[in-house]
């Protein structure tokens, strides 16, 4: 008997010897079925169906018991060959099987990512997909072609049988070929398969000749250029596509060269782009157009590229054949037709979309009218000297951010910006720009993605508008500090033209610094300094005369004419206190001289003290970083205003005025009482000008003495101290000193004064006495200095027209004819009060020995300038002209 525990053993061995036949028994099954599976997706039959015999058609196959198509996907002519192996088919040697278009099946599409290498024996042993959804529609049924003609190929149309539309025979039918993406390596295989004549150098051309009839055979053709015939290079597979017969391709094999034109601008190197072709004038289409095929064109056309502002841009419709398209080229091409390109007359585009080109051109400019203030507005962008508008398609947030920073609308940190985008009605003119793209990184709304300037696709119903705001401020600001290493410090920038640039060290003064740090809410100027290299950046010639009181550097003068370049690596810098101003000095010639108002309480008051002395104003010109006193003062104050301190003690010593001891007003109202307020002068003062004169650099010559203005006496005026005032001024040196007779009227000041010549400022020269001349018949000192900038229009009919003659360095002298422009010419005008518009044209140069000289080789006024000064131009110096400068005015308020 077997014992309990023997049976549990063997009963448990039996149990696992069981488990383990069954595992393998399900093993067995599983194979078996998807064996089952495999033969069941097998492919059973093949079959061609539509074509003109059992050896082309569509085609077919039988799986599961059913008929249906193959997907083209994947499929070649290796595949192709199977087939026809497959189904016993002969094939004529040297003839290729050809994989092609029949017509639609039905059912299901079976197969798809059929791959054969080609000599397999049956389809059976290529791999494949076997697919039952709609992962492919009929219209890619694939077809073959086992057996028939060679195919053949002809031009039709032409003058010869080297050039015309190509065709091509395919079992037994003529068609064409797509021209959509056909360029010249498709070309050259056509010309070399037809044995017409090709040089080294082959003028091979893909062009338009007319839509054909019948079949559209292939498409999509794409050659490397050394095929033997076209149904080599890559293509879709014959008789599939859609393409129309107004897209057929076009070759002609040998022409002559093309030539270049640019018509309807202001010169041969502007205007709308015209081609030759076939010996006919026509157009190029301006839709993917770019600056960098613009300047292929210039430089073919022997146009100076070098700096200029090379655009593309519209100049109206021509008319003829618009013989180029999709024109795409890289910039390093030497010509036109290198570039790729449509084939030749096969417009994509009408005449409305004729592409011009600007080979030189006055930079673009941007401006916001029509809003609050300067930073928003309907946005309008300056081209070729005509104001225009931006279609807001695609406008978005993007865009905005560039135009505000372009503006210099914003904070000084990228997270003060806001940029939102809105209507402010419609404009007028042109309609520059449309569908830009930015992507928010770009300085210049040029920089941005756009078609060509002047294609208008909107109206102006659409045109953008746009409103920057500081979020720290609200204010705008066109200026900056740069390479500083903190906010209130750094490198000078300005914006000009959508670019920064440098300001130069050279024309930059304390004055003009103190003005920026207030407006850029950084207390007072501390120093000024050099800002070192520039790099990139540009360096711009302008110069501010400001008197240091102004809010905002655009209210002060501004000079460019005749100002030397600014070198890269001598640039304007400046150091600003960091803190907002409480105390300050008005009514005089700069902030560092004038009566002294302080704030309390968010409002600007007088101080009046009866024992005014040099402790306290010495603290004044600490506080404001204006040097020494020079000179303190009382004087009468205004007979209305707030009075917030009526006296005040200091030990000296103390950096800044609210460290005093200081008595408050009782009382804020506004004082009706005459008591006198108190004034300083610090020795960073700019204490002296010209009045009276044609320009800021002649005129009489008055100092800032104890809180009013004062003439100088001519009594011993010289040469030698006109050229300190010159000196003073940044007017360079005195050509011209005298005196003028003031017959009792003004004060007069300083007899008796006397310079060595080495003195920066008037008054660190010696004198009599400051007092005032009291006799009846008084001389006032006047000078003119060398950069004296007077104009006038000399050799014309009257006063309002002729040659621009600028007086400078005691001599009158002429300016070239290069860049002159009608706004320039209008702004002489106006200037003249010879009415508000003026033409140009060239003067004759004469030879005479004793003839003006030509002070300027160039003038070139933008549209914000104001003024003649504020143009940018050459430098100072002789020159020799070929043609000058002549302008005649309209006559409104001529003499």
């Amino acid at each position: 008997m077997w014992r309990v525990s023997e049976l549990t053993t063997r009963t448990r061995a039996l149990h696992e010897l069981n488990m383990e036949h069954n595992k393998q028994l399900g093993t067995v099954i599983v194979l078996l079925i998807a064996v089952v599976a495999a033969i069941a997706d097998e492919i059973e039959e093949v079959r061609l169906v539509g074509g003109s015999g059992p050896c082309e058609g569509r085609v077919e196959v039988k799986i599961r018991g059913e008929w249906s198509t193959v997907c083209e996907e994947d499929w070649d002519e290796k595949s192709t060959a199977v087939v026809c192996r497959h189904l016993g088919c002969p094939q004529v040697s040297g003839y290729d099987p050809q994989v092609s278009s029949f017509e639609a099946g039905t059912g299901t599409v079976w197969l798809t990512s059929v791959t054969c290498k080609g000599q397999e024996e049956s389809l059976n042993q290529c791999k494949y997909s076997i697919e039952t959804g709609d992962v492919c529609n009929h219209k890619k049924d694939i077809g073959v072609v086992c057996r028939g003609d060679m195919e053949e190929i002809r031009l039709a149309g032409g003058g010869n049988e080297c050039e015309g539309r190509v065709e091509v025979k395919h079992r037994g039918q003529w068609g064409t070929i797509c021209g959509l993406d056909w360029y010249t390596s498709n070309a050259l295989v056509v010309c070399r398969q037809l044995g017409c004549k090709l040089t080294d150098e082959p003028q091979v051309k893909a062009a338009s000749f007319g839509a054909g009839t019948g079949k559209v055979w292939l498409s999509n053709v794409k050659c490397v250029g050394d095929e033997s015939a076209v149904w080599d290079c890559k293509h879709q597979m014959w008789g599939s596509g859609s393409c129309k017969h107004r897209y057929d391709a076009g070759v002609i094999c040998s022409g002559g060269p093309q030539e270049l034109r640019l018509v309807g601008g202001t010169s041969v190197c502007e205007g709308r782009l015209e081609v030759r072709h076939h010996g006919v004038w026509g157009t190029v289409c301006g839709d993917y157009w770019n600056d960098k095929d613009a300047a292929v064109v210039c430089q073919q056309l022997g146009c100076s590229t070098s700096g200029s502002q090379i655009k593309a841009t519209s100049f109206g419709p021509g008319s003829g054949n618009v013989w180029f398209s999709n024109v795409d080229c890289t910039g390093e091409e030497s010509n036109l037709w290198q570039c790729r390109h449509q084939m030749w007359g096969h417009p994509f585009c009408d005449h409305e979309q004729d592409v011009g080109v600007m080979c030189a051109g006055e930079p673009e400019e941007v401006r916001l009218v029509d809003g609050k203030n300067e930073c928003e507005g309907r946005l309008m962008v300056q081209h070729r000297g005509q104001w225009g508008t931006v279609c807001a398609y695609f406008w978005g947030i993007k865009e905005a951010t560039v135009v505000c920073k372009q503006l210099g609308c914003g904070g000084h940190h990228e997270d003060d910006l806001q940029a939102k985008v809105t209507s402010f009605g419609a404009g007028s003119g042109k309609i520059w720009l449309s569908h830009v793209k930015c992507s928010g990184e770009e300085s210049a709304l040029w920089e941005c993605k756009h078609p060509m300037w002047g294609i208008e696709r909107c109206g102006h119903k659409n045109d953008v508008g746009v409103i920057c705001e500081d979020k720290r401020t609200g204010m705008s600001s066109d200026f900056r500090l740069t390479n500083g290493s903190q906010r209130c410090a750094g490198r000078v920038e300005m914006m000009s033209s959508g670019k920064w640039g440098a300001l130069c060290l050279s024309h930059w003064d304390l004055q003009a610094a103190n003005v920026l740090c207030r407006q850029l809410q950084c207390g007072t100027a501390v120093s000024i300094s050099d800002g070192g290299d520039s790099g990139e950046n540009l360096a711009w010639p302008d110069e501010f005369h400001c008197e240091g009181i102004e809010s905002n550097l655009r209210e002060c003068t501004k000079t460019v004419l005749g100002n030397s370049r600014c070198p890269r690596q001598s640039t304007a810098g400046v150091r600003c206190s960091g803190t907002m101003e409480s105390v300050r000095l008005v009514s005089g010639t700069s902030h560092c001289d004038g009566r002294l108002e302080v704030l309390e309480n968010d409002i600007w008051g007088r101080v009046t003290d009866q024992e005014w002395d040099i402790k306290e104003a010495q603290v004044i010109c600490r506080e404001l970083h204006c040097g020494e006193v020079i000179d303190l003062f009382t004087l009468q104050g205004p007979a209305h205003g707030v009075i917030q301190w009526d006296n005040i003690i200091c030990q000296g010593s103390e950096r800044q005025i609210k460290e005093c001891l200081k008595t408050q007003h009782k009382s804020s109202d506004v004082s009706t009482d005459l008591t006198r307020d108190v004034g300083v002068i610090c020795s960073e003062s700019g204490s002296v000008q010209l009045v009276d004169g044609p320009g800021r650099c002649a005129g009489t010559v008055q100092v800032y003495h104890r809180g009013e203005w004062a003439m100088v006496s001519g009594d011993s005026w010289t040469l030698a101290n006109a050229e300190i005032v010159c000196r003073e001024l940044k007017c360079g040196h005195a050509i011209n000193a005298n005196t003028m007779e003031v017959n009792g009227a003004g004060k007069v000041w300083l007899k008796d004064l006397r310079c060595a010549g080495q003195e920066n400022k008037l008054r660190e020269c010696s004198s009599s006495s400051w007092r005032q001349v009291d006799s009846g018949d008084k001389e006032a000192a006047r000078l003119v200095c060398s950069e004296f900038i007077d104009f006038r229009l000399a050799g014309g009919a009257n006063r309002c027209e002729g040659t621009l003659e600028i007086y400078h360095n005691g001599n009158w002298g002429s300016v070239c004819n290069n860049v002159m422009t009608g706004h320039m010419a209008s702004l002489v005008c106006k200037q003249l009060e010879c009415g508000t518009s003026g033409l140009y044209q060239g003067a004759a140069s004469t030879s005479d020995a004793d003839a003006a000289p030509s002070w300027l080789k160039f003038i070139h006024c933008r549209n914000r300038d104001r003024s003649l000064s504020e143009c940018l131009s050459s430098t100072w110096g002789r020159t020799t002209c070929d043609i000058k400068a002549h302008i005649k005015c309209a006559h409104e308020g001529s003499a």
